[in-house]
Formats: structure tokens, sequence, C-alpha cells
């Protein structure tokens, strides 16, 4: 029987354990591969900052989540936990293909990385703009999801991170994803309408004010001076 525990970022102000869930979308891709696999566990937050647990830094000195507690087994790292669960509990493979591993793997890191400048005419509009563009392409030649006709381990990965980037640029910046990317589109309804998406969300407002809090944003950078 599984022991399995996962810690991740606790909702602001809640406390250290907290039951409230935070806004990572590297939690969030290990909640949905347990949801999707059909594994018993549970979930204990932790808050950010200076201040984690005594006993949560001795299991884990890094102090970053999301980790995971097989008994008294520690992992941490959102990828090496997920090959660590494909490798041990999974009955049927999320693993993705090699070939279609790194699809859509730039559009997280662009995407913080316009956030982070605070300039919305920054040269990564047209960057962030070409990599949904390509991934779109990449969902009409093979789709509906990254490697074919189910989900794998690449999309419950990616899906969070496109919802933070949706939702964080359309405040900030007052950029929406292009409507004519329709491939892109339709992945992320049919992403964020799984059961196991729904279970494991959390409020817009909560990824609004925590990419506001880590790159110390204003209310609005379109607006700002």
């Amino acid at each position: 029987m599984s022991d399995l525990e996962i810690f991740s970022k606790a909702a602001p102000g809640t406390g250290s354990p907290s039951k409230e869930r935070g806004d990572c979308p590297f939690s969030q891709r290990i909640f949905l591969e347990l949801e999707e696999l059909g594994l018993p566990y549970t979930a204990t937050y932790i808050q950010e900052g200076a201040d984690k647990p005594h006993w949560f830094m001795e299991k884990n000195p890094s102090g970053l989540m999301p980790v995971l507690r097989d008994r008294e087994t520690w992992i941490q790292d959102s990828d090496k936990i997920a090959q660590y669960l494909d490798d041990h509990y999974a009955e049927n493979t999320l693993r993705t293909q090699v070939e279609f591993k790194n699809v859509g793997s730039k559009i997280f890191p662009i995407f913080t990385k316009w956030l982070q400048c605070k300039d919305p005419n920054s040269a990564c509009r047209d960057e962030f703009v070409d990599e949904l563009v390509g991934f779109d392409r990449h969902l009409q030649n093979h789709g509906p999801y990254i490697a074919g006709k189910r989900p794998t381990d690449s999309d419950f990965a990616l899906a969070p991170k496109l919802r933070h980037a949706r939702v964080a640029l359309a405040h900030f910046m007052d950029f929406q994803f292009p409507r004519e990317l329709g491939a892109l589109q339709n992945y992320m309804n049919r992403m964020e309408s799984r059961e196991s998406f729904e279970k494991t969300n959390y409020p817009n407002d909560m990824i609004i004010q925590g990419w506001r809090a880590k790159f110390n944003l204003p209310e609005k950078i379109a607006n700002a001076s």
C-alpha cells in the first residue's frame, strides 16, 4: 500500500504546514499525474520564504518544492518525481515519447523572462508569440495532445504553465493568446476541463498575486510609467 505525501507551496498567509493549495505550476503537474494515475496521496502545503519548518528543511535542505515523500524516501524536483512515479507506481505509463519530450518547453521560460523585464513591447513578446505559433502547428500535425491521442507527462507539465502565462500576461501586459491559434485554444480548453485539472486548480487572483510578489510587479505593467 502506498504512503505518498506531496509537499508544495501553500496559499499565502495560511502558515506551515497548511491544507490550502498555493499557485505552483510545477507542483500542479505532480498532483495532476497522481490524480491521473489514481494514486492515493496526502497533500501538505508549506509557506514560501525563510520560515519553513525545521523538520521540513532537515529532510529537504534546499527548501524547494514540490517534494515527494514515499515512506522514508524524499524526492525533490518535479521531473524526478514524475519519473519516480512512472517507474514505481504507473500501471499505464504517462511517459512522453522521446521525439515529443521537449515540445513546448521554451514557452514558460520566455514568459517569465518577458514578465520579469516589465516591458510590454520587449522583444520577448515576439519570441513568446513565435513559440505559441510553433506549438499550435505541432498540435495541428500531431495532436490533439503533445504526443498524439492521449495526454502524457509533457501535457501535465505544460498545461499549468500555459495557464499561468495566459492569466498573468492578460493581467499585467493586456496580452491575449491569439484567437487564431485554434489548436492551442482547444488544447488548453481540453486540458483545463479534465477532472484532474479542476480538482488541483487554484484561483486566477492567486496566480496574479504570486507573480506580482515574485518579480515585484506593479498592478499593471502596461500602464506603468
